[in-house]
């Protein structure tokens, strides 16, 4: 398993299309933080298959089918749950200290976000319960499993992904 984070800028162009640039990497992230990106400098698959290898090359609208409305504090969640190769977290004492820095992390972009994931749970309800991991979603790869979640800002927008290529 594996996780993609970057950041890029929010434009006039719509949300989706700022996360499409982010997916692409045609954009940096405006404050100049570093990204989590093993495929960064995978030319050859990403020359022969797309520049957003490993996701797919979606539309605007194919990416608005996929992900769903989400709570901040869901999105505070998945990020954990990442962390822990998609499971429950190992103790209360190790979520209350991960789950602070996930919300640090995240506070990055300020209190009026909005977030949508493609987790298939988020389907029925914006703040499903994920304490004991993720079992469902609807692909943005060709990977076994991929889930993740985007964060909109006025200013900025956050692609946080993890992949199963197994």
């Amino acid at each position: 398993m594996y996780t993609f984070v970057a950041s890029g800028p929010r434009t006039r162009s719509g949300w989706q299309n700022d996360v499409l640039a982010v997916m692409n990497r045609e954009v940096e992230d405006p404050r100049g933080w570093s990204t989590l990106d093993w495929d960064k400098d995978n030319d050859v698959e990403r020359a022969a298959d797309r520049p957003s290898y490993p996701f797919l090359q979606l539309s605007r609208e194919a990416l608005t089918e996929r992900l769903y409305p989400i709570t901040s504090e869901t999105a505070v969640r998945l990020l954990v749950t990442m962390t822990f190769d998609w499971g429950p977290v190992e103790s209360e004492e190790n979520e209350t200290a991960v789950l602070a820095d996930a919300r640090t992390l995240l506070g990055r972009y300020g209190d009026d976000i909005a977030c949508y994931s493609n987790i298939t749970d988020a389907r029925m309800s914006p703040s499903p319960d994920v304490s004991a991991g993720v079992n469902g979603w609807t692909p943005l790869t060709e990977y076994d499993g991929d889930f993740g979640f985007v964060v909109v800002s006025s200013q900025e927008v956050g692609v946080y992904w993890s992949f199963n290529p197994a």
